[in-house]
């Protein structure tokens, strides 16, 4: 009989962690779907009954950030950045994990220092009650807050990367 892991406090944490993020992949998704829809809207106010929005274009444009944000640790936590392993791949395993636990934790530092300057300019726009300079004027703060979000889960990807016990493993070429 196999025995399941006990569930520790830590692992809660990262599985709520996965949990936002997949939450975040669906936000994503419904934004798309307004977006196509608000495109929809438009073209046919704009050319069958000649009465274009005035909305859509800064609806497009907040949508737009949301998605960015709210996708990125989704795609860090699948790994789906770009990568160049030429470097790696030319390594011992051992040197190579090591090389990238060393990335990862640049690239989580990295993240986390953008998240703060993101976070504390949010903070201004909120304090300062800032809005978009568009047509359709919304508090910027309710825009932005997504940037700081994207980037500080991203970073928390990164740092679970940079911890894992899993070794690098050369991707073998699939060319036929």
């Amino acid at each position: 009989m196999i025995l399941a892991a006990p569930v520790t406090p830590w692992r809660r944490v990262l599985q709520a962690h996965d949990a936002v993020t997949a939450a975040g992949f669906q936000l994503a998704a419904l934004c798309l779907a307004v977006i196509v829809c608000t495109y929809v809207i438009e073209v046919t106010l704009r050319y069958l009954l000649n009465s274009p929005t005035s909305w859509a274009s800064s609806a497009v444009s907040y949508l737009l950030c949301i998605i960015i944000f709210v996708m990125l640790p989704e795609l860090t936590r699948r790994r789906f950045h770009i990568f160049i392993s030429v470097l790696p791949d030319a390594l011992s395993e051992r040197n190579a994990t090591l090389l990238m636990r060393s990335g990862y934790l640049a690239a989580f530092l990295a993240c986390m220092l953008a998240a703060w300057f993101c976070a504390d300019a949010t903070y201004t726009q909120y304090v300062g009650d800032i809005e978009t300079l568009n047509e359709w004027r919304v508090p910027k703060w309710t825009v932005s807050i997504f940037i700081p979000y994207g980037l500080g889960s991203s970073g928390l990807y990164f740092l679970r990367n940079a911890l894992s016990s899993e070794p690098y493993r050369a991707v073998e070429s699939g060319a036929s």
